[in-house]
């Protein structure tokens, strides 16, 4: 059974917020954060990574470089997983911040 709290906006239009772990934050939640504004870091790796492959040659495949892969890799699901962890509790502080009120809860 799944636990909603109720949001009710200025308008009185009725949000249900999940509460426990977010399936969508989990799978697009670095999307999401690249689209808001987290787009420049990106850019900027990107040209970093132009700017290196240019003057020092592209990376050869060594051991030293899978490692680094599976690490950044271990990194990017850690972030995958604290996003699922706290997307809904994000949601609902973005809620209140807009003007909500939560107006109770609902289980189904």
């Amino acid at each position: 059974m799944s636990t909603y709290r109720l949001y009710k906006s200025p308008m009185g239009d009725i949000v249900r917020v999940k509460m426990g772990f977010s399936w969508q934050a989990f799978f697009v939640g670095s999307l999401k954060a690249i689209v808001c504004r987290t787009w420049l870091l990106a850019v900027v790796s990107g040209l970093f990574y132009v700017s290196w492959a240019y003057y020092n040659g592209a990376p050869t495949a060594s051991s030293r470089t899978e490692a680094l892969i599976l690490v950044m890799l271990g990194f990017y699901a850690v972030y995958m997983l604290f996003c699922g962890v706290n997307g809904n509790r994000w949601l609902s502080e973005s809620l209140r911040r807009r003007g909500f009120t939560m107006v109770g809860e609902e289980r189904r």
